[in-house]
C-alpha cells in the first residue's frame, strides 16, 4: 500500500505568473478580464506581474493578517520546505516545467521576492479573508482562480468545505471558476469528484475537467472549470 507522504502545514506557495499561466491554460483575452481573484493567493507574485502587464488582480489569503514581516518569514520558509518536499518525493514529480530542484527553488524564490515588494507598495490588493466565505459581493470578478487548497489538502478539508468553497468562489465570479490541481500533496485523486460535480450541477453549476499544458505532480494535468448554467 501506498503511503501519502505528509507534509505537515500547509505551505505558503510563491508561484510566478509562467507556472500559472500553465496552471490554469491562461491566455492574454484570459488575463485581460477585470477583475481577476486569486484565492488563497499565498505569496504568489502572479498579481504582481498581471498588474504589471496592465490587469487587475485581488489576492486574498487568510495569513495577510500577519504582519508583513513575519508573513514575508513564513513565506520564504515555505519556499525551502516545498524543495525539500519535491527532494525528498521525487518520485511523484515530472520535469517538464522545472528543469531541476534548483530551478524549483530559484524560481519560487523569485516570486516570493517580487510578492513581498508588490504588497509593500500595493497593500490593499492583498486582502486577509478565508474560504468559504469571502468579503465580496456577488460577481464581484470576472474571473476566479485557486490553486493548491482544495483539493490537495483533502486530508484535512472535508467534502462539505469543498463544496462550500466552490459555491462561495462561484457566487463572487461572473465568468469561470478555475481549480487546480485535482490531487492531495500525494498525486491521489480526489476520491468524490463525481460527486461533488453531481451536487454543483444540481445547484445550476455546470463544471468541466479540462487539461491544462502543465505537470508538476505526476497526473496532475487537469483543472476543474466551473460556470453559471
Amino acid at each position: 500500500m501506498t503511503t501519502t507522504p505528509r507534509i505537515g502545514e500547509t505551505i505558503v506557495s510563491a508561484r510566478p505568473l509562467a507556472e500559472y499561466v500553465a496552471m490554469f491554460d491562461l491566455d492574454d483575452e484570459v488575463l485581460g478580464r477585470r477583475p481577476i481573484l486569486d484565492c488563497p493567493g499565498g505569496a504568489s507574485s502572479f498579481a504582481a506581474e498581471v498588474r504589471a502587464r496592465g490587469g487587475e488582480v485581488v489576492s486574498v489569503d487568510p495569513l495577510y493578517a500577519l504582519p508583513p514581516e513575519e508573513f514575508a518569514a513564513r513565506a520564504r520558509a515555505d519556499v525551502r520546505r516545498s524543495n525539500r518536499f519535491v527532494r525528498d518525493n521525487i518520485g511523484r514529480y515530472v520535469w517538464p516545467f522545472f528543469s531541476s530542484l534548483d530551478d524549483h527553488l530559484e524560481r519560487r524564490g523569485a516570486g516570493c521576492e517580487r510578492f513581498v515588494a508588490d504588497r509593500a507598495t500595493s497593500p490593499g490588493a492583498y486582502v486577509a479573508a478565508s474560504l468559504p466565505t469571502l468579503p465580496f459581493a456577488d460577481d464581484t470578478f470576472a474571473l476566479a482562480l485557486s490553486s493548491h487548497l482544495l483539493f490537495s489538502y483533502a486530508d484535512r478539508l472535508d467534502h462539505a468545505f469543498h463544496l462550500d468553497a466552490l459555491r462561495e468562489l462561484s457566487r463572487v465570479c461572473s465568468d469561470e471558476v478555475r481549480v487546480y490541481p485535482l490531487v492531495d500533496v500525494g498525486a491521489a485523486p480526489y476520491p468524490r469528484l463525481a460527486d461533488l460535480r453531481a451536487t454543483l450541477l444540481a445547484e445550476g453549476l455546470v463544471s468541466e475537467l479540462r487539461r491544462v499544458p502543465y505537470e508538476f505532480q505526476r497526473g496532475a494535468d487537469r483543472m476543474l472549470v466551473l460556470t453559471s448554467g
